[in-house]
């Protein structure tokens, strides 16, 4: 989990310094990158999510085990990464074709999603509200 989450942080910031410049050998380099580490951090998020079903199986009770407030918020927490994942995929895709028409404030902005879920997740583990 801490891999994926720190491959979910770094993504973005290299779509920021691709966005930002004008040089298409850097901005060569940096699509090499941003496509070697979403294929680097892909099978860390299918680990998470198959150990957190792991984690369900070995609970006891899987009932209970999903009837528990934080554990759903966590769950809902996973299923966003997924989507900003698959997003981050369709960036890197759409800088591929040079068809990408966010900006360097808008890339920044969605930079920070992945600190929200993180902080969400903390609180939720740890005072299991």
């Amino acid at each position: 989990m801490v891999a994926w989450f720190a491959g979910i942080f770094y993504l973005p910031r290299l779509f920021v310094n691709h966005i930002e410049t004008s040089n298409q050998d850097i901005k060569n380099q940096l699509l090499g990158m941003e496509k070697r580490l979403i294929r680097f951090i892909t099978p860390f998020g299918i680990l998470s999510v198959l150990f957190g079903l792991l984690m369900a199986y070995l609970s006891g009770s899987f009932y209970n085990f999903l009837s528990q407030n934080w554990i759903l918020l966590k769950i809902s927490i996973v299923f966003a990464l997924i989507w900003y994942q698959i997003s981050c995929y369709q960036i890197i895709k759409k800088l591929e074709c040079n068809s990408l028409k966010w900006s360097s404030f808008k890339m920044r902005l969605f930079n920070e999603l992945p600190v929200l879920f993180l902080i969400v997740g903390i609180f939720a583990a740890v005072y299991k509200f």
